[in-house]
């Protein structure tokens, strides 16, 4: 257990990172867009897409995260049920609480009318429909996401080298198109527009958590093969 916490502390000396960057990315997007907001000075609701930034980053971060601490950790002989452990519980614990202020920024944005310029930046259409532990699920969920999806493809480079990454990409690349190509050839567009028409964004974000903890899996099951 001290180990798992000392990986913990070994990512929060890292809080730029971790902490501080996504939310300069994101706040910097905001202003932005407020800027722009203002000057328009009109009564037409803004509704724009620049959250994404925030999410975009913890992919990023999820890959950059492994392949910068997974070989130091290695080196001062930590196990590596150990630096997932304590890996993971740093992605929950960041995830949790960016969803946290994201839902308070969505309903602060909501209460002031778009901070009185009719810009809608965190509370957005479909997204922030539900009541609030809805929200807090729905951000939580897809932030964790973004973050595990990361943290596999970091470590399927670590298991399979550049070779492997690109192999599992092409792969990946060849069964997207011949699903498109399915859905077209067979007619699956209905049948997938009806899955998703009567489903909120809490009960995709549901669907996501199960996905999130395979993701979850398949990283750790590539750490236990890697060498470093």
């Amino acid at each position: 257990m001290n180990t798992v916490q000392g990986i913990v502390r070994m990512h929060m000396r890292d809080k730029w990172s971790w902490i501080y960057l996504p939310w300069v990315i994101v706040l910097s997007s905001f202003a932005i867009n407020l800027l722009i907001a203002v000057l328009m000075a009109d009564d037409e609701k803004i509704v724009t897409g620049g959250l994404m930034s925030i999410f975009i980053y913890m992919l990023v971060s999820g890959i950059v995260a492994v392949h910068h601490t997974f070989p130091f950790a290695l080196g001062l002989s930590v196990r590596r049920k150990d630096y997932f452990a304590g890996t993971l519980i740093m992605i929950l614990a960041v995830s949790a609480a960016s969803a946290l202020v994201l839902m308070l920024l969505s309903y602060i944005e909501s209460w002031t009318d778009g901070w009185h310029t009719d810009l809608f930046f965190f509370h957005l259409p479909y997204v922030s429909d539900g009541n609030a532990p809805q929200q807090f699920v729905v951000f939580g969920s897809l932030m964790l996401f973004m973050y595990l999806l990361g943290f596999a493809i970091s470590s399927m480079f670590r298991r399979f080298g550049k070779t492997g990454l690109y192999a599992a990409s092409i792969i990946g690349l060849l069964l997207g198109t011949l699903l498109v190509y399915g859905s077209i050839y067979w007619g699956w567009w209905n049948g997938i527009y009806d899955f998703f028409q009567g489903r909120s964004a809490f009960n995709l974000a549901l669907l996501l958590l199960p996905l999130s903890a395979l993701l979850a899996l398949g990283g750790y099951a590539l750490l236990r093969r890697s060498t470093v």
